[in-house]
């Protein structure tokens, strides 16, 4: 008898976690800027990877200044995100394969700056990561 077992997409990318760990890593760059009660993170994703993004742990606005790729949503299914785009982020994690080279912001509505502080604030620690700044 065989068991079924169904994976969500949280399972699956505690998964591929561990897979892409053992894989070459990809530099992906981030600059910081701060406003007056913003936060805006831009990170700079290579052509041709896959990328596991951090679990926010709250909703947030977002801003693909550049590229294409393709996300895989919470309920399984991808959309293709082509810039230039503006939209909201649900919590939660992402997992996006990158066709043209993306540049991409994350922007949050706080007074903080210390960077540090921001990542215990908004990134959801308890589920795995990767080394920072892959």
């Amino acid at each position: 008898m065989t068991a079924v077992v169904e994976l969500n997409l949280h399972n699956k990318v505690e998964t591929l976690l561990e897979e892409v760990k053992a894989m070459p890593q990809v530099e992906c760059p981030e600059n910081h800027y701060f406003g007056p009660g913003l936060y805006i993170k831009e990170v700079t994703l290579p052509a041709g990877s896959v990328i596991i993004g951090k679990p926010h742990k709250v909703a947030h606005m977002c801003v693909l200044l550049q590229g294409k790729m393709i996300i895989a949503k919470e309920d399984g299914s991808k959309v293709e995100l082509v810039a230039p785009m503006t939209f909201v982020s649900p919590p939660g994690r992402k997992v996006a394969y990158i066709i043209e080279t993306v540049v991409f912001q994350n922007i949050f509505a706080t007074d903080e700056t210390d960077i540090e502080k921001l990542e215990n604030m908004l990134i959801d620690n308890t589920q795995p990561l990767l080394e920072e700044g892959k």
